[in-house]
């Protein structure tokens, strides 16, 4: 048997409770009855928790237009051409990726639409700046099409380009209707992904 190792137990034990005390006094203002109601598994767990609702306080607020930098600048959309804006629209899915920011489903939509609806609807979001997020945004562009902005409880997009067959024969049994036919975008993207959406790609549905 290890003695030392033993002996070293409880003092990372009371450690992590002494942190627990004093993170729990630092937090106080912040937590309320659903806190309280949370199970963790352990005291380590909780202070993880803790440490991330004070880094979530105090951490500043700024769009994503500023928190991509003084480096990027947006393409004249009018005067570039149709490599140019593929080029950029890569460039800025993976600038946006670094900043825990994701794209899904815009296949359906052309480059140079997808571009100018990132510009116009993501880099203008105000988010909380942490140094270590715990999981990425995830915007989604079902509810655009080419020229027109649907409806967000119109799920022609979804359902002609993104939902599964199970999916389509669900949407057909509760709406008592029929799908429109699937067809597959036109656009195969693969932009880099951290796999980690913060918000489920169902809440919609």
């Amino acid at each position: 048997m290890n003695f030392d190792s033993e002996n070293r137990r409880p003092d990372r034990e009371n450690n992590a409770y002494w942190e627990n005390f004093l993170l729990r006094m630092e937090a106080e203002n912040y937590l309320d009855e659903s806190f309280y109601r949370l199970r963790f598994g352990d005291v380590k767990q909780e202070n993880d928790e803790l440490r991330y609702i004070l880094a979530w306080e105090s951490s500043p607020i700024s769009t994503i237009l500023q928190l991509l930098g003084d480096s990027w600048r947006p393409l004249n959309l009018r005067a570039a051409s149709d490599e140019e804006v593929s080029a950029a629209l890569v460039d800025l899915a993976e600038r946006l990726r670094r900043l825990h920011q994701e794209i899904f489903r815009a296949d359906h939509l052309s480059d140079r639409r997808l571009y100018a609806l990132i510009v116009k609807r993501v880099l203008p979001d105000k988010q909380k700046r942490l140094p270590s997020p715990p999981c990425s945004a995830v915007w989604t562009f079902e509810t655009f099409t080419e020229d027109q902005e649907l409806d967000e409880t119109d799920l022609t997009v979804w359902l002609t380009y993104y939902a599964t067959p199970e999916e389509r024969r669900l949407w057909a049994k509760e709406n008592n209707a029929v799908p429109p036919p699937r067809q597959t975008p036109l656009y195969a993207r693969r932009f880099p992904s951290l796999n980690g959406g913060c918000d489920s790609l169902n809440d919609r549905r």
